[in-house]
């Protein structure tokens, strides 16, 4: 499976506007730290996009330099991370940005404000839910579940009870694990809303050997025989 659904924001003191949030080109020692927990850095310029899944940016450099990937035996992720793109004073709304943002389904926000962090602030047709982290003292973390109102479905079951309260050592993978799971539960959703199942990467690409095979394996049509050979 792959997985472009989630992205990764720094949002300083005070700041509650989508563009200024996307501007932002640093964050703070313990975001830096928090996207390092996320996955590996990778080096984007001429990187072998047949083995290793970029989600859409570009490799010469036009998305910047590096991006965050995690992947295991069955599953590859890549994360749109804001402040890792470049931000151009020719692009003052950071279209740029948002041309990927904008079409993932989960947005994953290290809410630095000091202010509550409202679902909807970063607008698109496909983001469908927030995975809000708000860094607190003592190392310590408050992880919450945000989920529009335009889903196809609730993502309630997705959805924990409350916050969760963790600190800084595993925050990086159960953030993961909740992108993951909520990209899969949007992208079953999307499948049911135009009347089709949803199949993973692998079943597709079942689907597409056996049609190859299938299409090989048809006898091909008789030649007619010339009139001069029925003779």
């Amino acid at each position: 499976m792959r997985a472009r659904c989630t992205w990764a924001d720094s949002i300083p003191r005070e700041q509650t506007k989508e563009v200024n949030i996307l501007r932002n080109t640093y964050g703070s020692t313990r975001y830096l730290e928090f996207l390092r927990s996320l996955g590996d850095m990778i080096w984007l310029q001429g990187i072998d996009e047949s083995t290793v899944y970029v989600g859409g940016l570009d490799t010469s450099g036009a998305d910047g330099d590096y991006a965050i990937s995690w992947r295991d035996k069955t599953t590859q992720v890549i994360f749109h991370v804001a402040t890792l793109m470049p931000q151009q004073d020719t692009d003052p709304t950071s279209t740029n940005k948002k041309r990927h943002i904008g079409n993932n389904f989960v947005t994953v926000v290290y809410n630095n404000s000091g202010l509550s962090y409202t679902t909807g602030i970063i607008k698109g047709q496909c983001n469908f839910c927030d995975v809000v982290v708000e860094p607190l003292t003592n190392g310590m973390n408050l992880i919450t579940f945000l989920s529009s109102t335009n889903t196809p479905t609730p993502l309630s079951d997705l959805k924990p009870h409350g916050s969760l309260l963790v600190n800084d050592l595993p925050l990086g993978s159960i953030v993961r694990l909740l992108a993951v799971n909520a990209n899969n539960l949007c992208q079953v959703m999307r499948g049911a809303k135009v009347g089709s199942a949803y199949s993973c990467n692998w079943i597709e690409r079942l689907k597409r050997i056996q049609t190859i095979k299938n299409r090989n394996l048809t006898p091909a049509s008789s030649p007619t025989p010339s009139r001069r050979e029925t003779q």
